[in-house]
């Protein structure tokens, strides 16, 4: 269901914008955002972190779940730019978020962890522990077995991070053994397999996690909330738990009568294909674990909450009334806007600025090593792209294009009050996202540019299609300021000169110019290694070709695509037949077919009888009006933004638009 329904009132989030207790205390709504690590940190919790946090309060939600991963023992590192909850030099800092959040009449809850053998010791230099000597599937190291003696200090570090916590002002701290931390490791008995009194049947493993909740729940005050996050449906038979497992494991810990909260959501981490589950991607279903956290709502005595892929305050609400939970996850929803919540109760729903599902901004990058941003919101970047100045005097801005760049430019500078014109070529807006909202692993991602229209339309802005522009169009507008995003076009043909099959790009087909007759072959060639190399194949072969082969010069295909996207990538190449052919240049044509070259070697590979060839990553920046312009009118204040500087992400070209917008 979109979010841009006519249905704009409160009453029809009754559920949804309704209090609700857990433990002793009563947040003021169900909509929460979970716990996750931004990656600002290292340790040390920074005050971007805490304005990032407050934003979210600020915004609405009733409880904020912090510090994703974040490490309650010295020796096991703070995971992902996370919080170290051990170190004392935390508390000013984390003392201060709480008030913050508190003046929002917002909750505020750490998760707290030990990560076990999930990570690396190539940071750190010290070991993981885990429960066996058994490495994890993603990172492959060999941990260290924990001895008997070792774990009661790992039990006393939750309980002092608690403390710590309630004596700084917070709300609660959740336990998590979800996405392969240390208690599911310990739970696990394909992981597990210790001997002694924290190994062998189900009440052995789960001991650690048993004397975790007991130890908090001394440590702390009644009034203090105690929740755990855990896995309703691991997705894979990874672990050699199953549904039925986890539910039973939950209600044991359910029975010691010391959690207020669980928090349910799904995949796990011992595996690249349970991975991609932990944070679900836009291949998996629309409230992907709805069904997990059901069952545990039906077994369970205290309130349950789900996260996993709901998008909007329609869908929040579905899953509440269905009795699916008892609180909403909405985490990645408010990263792309933090006052979902202010705006779905103040009935201003079409302007909620909804989130594509890429996954590229946040989790991506955080497991590339990066910082997350978010692809539709600049402000996770750059805090300054959100609440601009308005404009001293109004001026007259000339956007020429329609895609991302040219739309957020056009938004953010009529926000302010210049009085802008958009101009694009085409008939429809939106530019290559358009093209790429056709590839049925994303049914997200053209919903920010559906956003960004009506954005355009509620700030009357002057939107002129099938328009081409010239340098005396322009003049002939009078023109304070003349911004340039007209993005950047196909340029293949240095290839075709030496082809004589049929060349086009993966646009031409997504675009319908370059239609798939059922029963051919089809060569696709990716030098650019990401998502789109991947895309085209699965969708080419979908639509009918006989034969799909991907070849790419790098190591691998999708070689930079990031590990949360690439497990569900492979596996729709496989289930679809492509037949993968990395570290391979294309060289030519010659008479017996399409010529391939190692890239190690000088064997050569031909592939025979291939209909069409479609070309990936072969963009030219299209930047010839600025230079135009900058002749013809060398006094007129000009930008290039976008793919016209060099064709690069979406985020760029909304973070340049926003920035342009912001600045003039």
């Amino acid at each position: 269901m979109s979010i841009n329904q006519n249905i704009d009132t409160r009453n029809d989030f009754k559920t949804l914008f309704s209090a609700h207790r857990i433990g002793k205390r009563e947040v003021k709504n169900r909509i929460v955002s979970t716990a996750h690590a931004p990656g600002f940190d290292s340790g040390l919790l920074i005050e971007r972190h805490v304005s990032y946090l407050e934003q979210k309060a600020a915004g609405g939600a009733g409880l904020i779940m912090a510090f994703g991963s974040a490490s309650v023992y010295r020796e096991s590192s703070a995971s992902y730019g996370s919080v170290s909850l051990w170190n004392p030099e935390n508390e000013p800092l984390l003392k201060d978020l709480a008030e913050r959040v508190h003046k929002h009449d917002a909750l505020i809850i750490s998760q707290a962890t030990h990560m076990g053998r999930r990570g690396n010791s190539s940071i750190s230099g010290r070991p993981l522990q885990a429960p066996s000597e058994i490495p994890e599937g993603v990172h492959r190291e060999i941990p260290h077995v924990l001895r008997t003696d070792e774990i009661p200090s790992i039990v006393e570090a939750f309980a002092e991070a608690a403390a710590r916590l309630e004596r700084c002002g917070w709300d609660g701290i959740e336990i998590t053994s979800f996405g392969g931390h240390l208690i599911e490791q310990f739970w696990s008995p394909y992981i597990n397999n210790r001997t002694d009194r924290y190994g062998g049947d189900l009440t052995g493993r789960m001991r650690f996690s048993v004397e975790v909740i007991e130890a908090v729940a001394e440590a702390v005050s009644d009034d203090f909330i105690i929740g755990f996050r855990m896995a309703g449906d691991l997705i894979t038979d990874d672990l050699g738990l199953d549904q039925n497992d986890m539910i039973e494991i939950a209600m044991r810990l359910d029975e010691l009568d010391h959690i207020d909260l669980f928090n349910i959501s799904g995949g796990n981490a011992a595996s690249y294909a349970g991975q991609a589950g932990v944070v679900p991607g836009d291949t998996f279903s629309r409230g992907t674990y709805n069904h997990a956290a059901h069952r545990m709502k039906e077994n369970l005595s205290v309130p349950v909450l789900v996260a996993g892929r709901i998008f909007d305050p329609y869908q929040a609400e579905r899953a509440l009334v269905a009795g699916d939970c008892d609180l909403v996850g909405m985490t990645r929803a408010i990263i792309a806007d933090p006052d979902l919540p202010k705006k779905a109760m103040e009935g201003e729903i079409s302007r909620i600025r909804p989130c594509n599902a890429c996954t590229e901004g946040c989790i991506g990058r955080l497991y590339s090593g990066m910082p997350m941003i978010c692809t539709v919101n600049p402000a996770i970047e750059d805090e300054t792209l959100e609440n601009y100045q308005s404009a001293t005097s109004i001026r007259r801005m000339i956007i020429v294009g329609g895609g991302p760049a040219g739309m957020e430019a056009a938004r953010v500078a009529a926000e302010r009050g210049l009085e802008v014109i958009l101009m694009e070529r085409e008939n429809y807006l939106g530019g290559q996202v358009v093209s790429a909202s056709a590839a049925p692993e994303r049914p997200h991602y053209g919903e920010h540019i559906k956003w960004l229209e009506k954005e355009l339309t509620r700030l009357s802005i002057d939107v002129r299609c099938g328009t081409e522009v010239s340098p005396e169009t322009l003049l002939s507008l009078n023109p304070d300021v003349v911004v340039i995003a007209t993005g950047s076009n196909p340029s293949i043909s240095s290839i075709t000169k030496k082809m004589r099959t049929r060349c086009v790009t993966d646009i031409d087909v997504l675009d319908g110019k370059v239609s798939i007759e059922p029963g051919i072959k089809v060569l696709i060639y990716d030098q650019e290694g990401k998502f789109r190399g991947a895309s085209i194949s699965n969708f080419i072969a979908n639509a009918g070709a006989s034969q799909v082969e991907l070849a790419t010069p790098l190591w691998s295909v999708a070689e930079d695509l990031d590990e949360m996207q690439k497990p569900e990538i492979y596996r729709l190449l496989t289930q679809n037949n492509i037949t993968l052919l990395p570290n391979h240049s294309l060289i030519g044509q010659k008479d017996e077919g399409i010529q391939l070259s190692n890239v190690w070697s000088d064997h050569k590979k031909i592939i025979k009888d291939a209909d069409l060839v479609v070309l990936v990553g072969y963009q030219s920046a299209e930047n010839r009006l600025y230079d135009q312009i900058a002749q013809v009118i060398p006094d007129l204040e000009l930008h290039l933004i976008g793919d016209a500087i060099a064709p690069r992400r979406l985020s760029d070209a909304i973070f340049e638009g926003a920035n342009v917008g912001r600045i003039l």
